[in-house]
């Protein structure tokens, strides 16, 4: 029997095992979860950087499973970019983006990826995490190929360039349902998208009016109403961007910031040697993965559009160019409401503080002149706005 059938044998429960497991899950989910919370105290308990919440028994099992019998471990399709079609190595932390024919090579986003955890792990008290880059693999390594190829879906089989990281998992199933009772943007895996959006413009500066997220952002009132720590995730966004620009040296073009989650590791340090004989260190981790239980945390992703940058004032208009591109993950300045630009200023003054102790006496000058630049372009793309409006109001006429 091949590992496929073996996959489609192994792939569902028996009517009793799911009986079973939704009752189990029930009782999971009442150890952490109050019969009587709204969706609101849930969101609130839950979307708070690295809280614990549980998932769903039938889901985790499934992967737990995988993890200990090579012979149920498949790639599953979840998603498309722009360069590469993502699958989830079923049974383990991991996800492959497979390079898309005729498309972008994978290589230098590969090679990003790995700068940029090169970065961020310079600074290991900065509360957000980077998927861990694991691998590379060539459309030549024909050998890797003859072994996994029919892990894939048989449409997706034909050898291409693959990278490997870490699993960004989705937020467990009483986050999401809550989620579903509250105005807030979902990716297809569930995971939250944290987007800054001007509560005098609802759909963001560049958004299209055709977006799919045009009208279902997480704004800053909604977070207010939760009563999420929003102080701190505006500096850890500032941290992370001063990173991104000034020890990375990139325009951080493109890249997203969202919540999900990670299992627990059941390990906190390297296991036995007891206990290492017993794992499948060429098919697992070296740390055991508790799938029922995640912790919540903000990861910061998707660096294939990313380009270095030069550390003059060219380099700036470049990260100026990225920073209003890019969906509004941080906080903009030039709003009129005054929450909005006390989030602003946090912002602003929380990035210029971790950009100077990045570049020191070095380029000095140039985080200043960044901030400098947003609020012109700012105001420049408002009046630009505000014409556009009067000429249409004119025409109407």
């Amino acid at each position: 029997m091949s590992r496929r059938q073996l996959n489609q044998t192994n792939g569902s429960f028996t009517q009793s095992m799911q009986d079973d497991a939704s009752i189990a899950n029930k009782l999971l989910n009442q150890q952490f979860i109050g019969s009587s919370d709204s969706s609101k105290e849930i969101l609130s308990r839950f979307l708070s950087l690295d809280s614990i919440s549980p998932t769903t028994l039938s889901n985790a099992q499934r992967l737990r499973e995988a993890a200990g019998h090579p012979e149920m471990q498949s790639f599953r399709h979840i998603g498309v970019g722009t360069c590469g079609t993502v699958f989830e190595h079923v049974g383990t932390s991991y996800v492959l983006k497979k390079q898309n024919s005729n498309a972008l090579s994978v290589i230098p986003d590969y090679r990003m990826h790995v700068l940029i955890r090169d970065c961020f792990a310079k600074h290991p008290l900065l509360d957000i995490k980077v998927p861990k880059p694991i691998d590379f693999t060539a459309e030549t390594q024909t050998d890797w190929w003859k072994i996994n190829e029919e892990l894939f879906p048989p449409k997706h089989a034909s050898p291409s360039n693959i990278i490997v990281s870490e699993h960004i998992l989705p937020l467990s199933k009483a986050i999401r349902d809550a989620l579903v009772e509250q105005p807030f943007r979902q990716t297809k895996i569930a995971l939250l998208e944290y987007i800054w959006v001007k509560d005098d413009d609802k759909t963001g500066n560049d958004r299209p009016p055709s977006s799919p997220c045009a009208t279902s952002t997480c704004m800053l009132t909604k977070w207010e109403e939760l009563g999420l720590d929003i102080p701190a995730f505006t500096n850890i966004m500032a941290d992370a961007l001063a990173i991104l620009h000034w020890e990375a040296k990139i325009d951080a073009e493109d890249v997203e910031f969202v919540l999900g989650s990670r299992p627990v590791a059941a390990y906190h340090e390297a296991p036995s040697l007891h206990e290492l004989e017993k794992l499948d260190c060429e098919n697992g981790s070296s740390q055991k993965q508790n799938f029922e239980r995640r912790s919540v945390h903000m990861w910061v992703l998707d660096f294939n559009r990313c380009q270095v940058i030069s550390m003059d004032e060219k380099g700036l208009k470049q990260a100026v160019r990225a920073f209003y591109m890019n969906d509004p993950y941080y906080p903009r300045p030039g709003s009129d409401n005054p929450k909005d630009e006390a989030v602003w200023e946090r912002f602003s003054t929380r990035y210029l503080a971790a950009s100077k102790r990045i570049v020191g006496d070095g380029e000095s000058k140039l985080p200043g002149m960044f901030v400098e630049m947003l609020i012109a372009e700012g105001k420049r793309r408002d009046k630009e706005k505000k014409e556009a409006q009067n000429r249409a109001s004119g025409s109407a006429m």
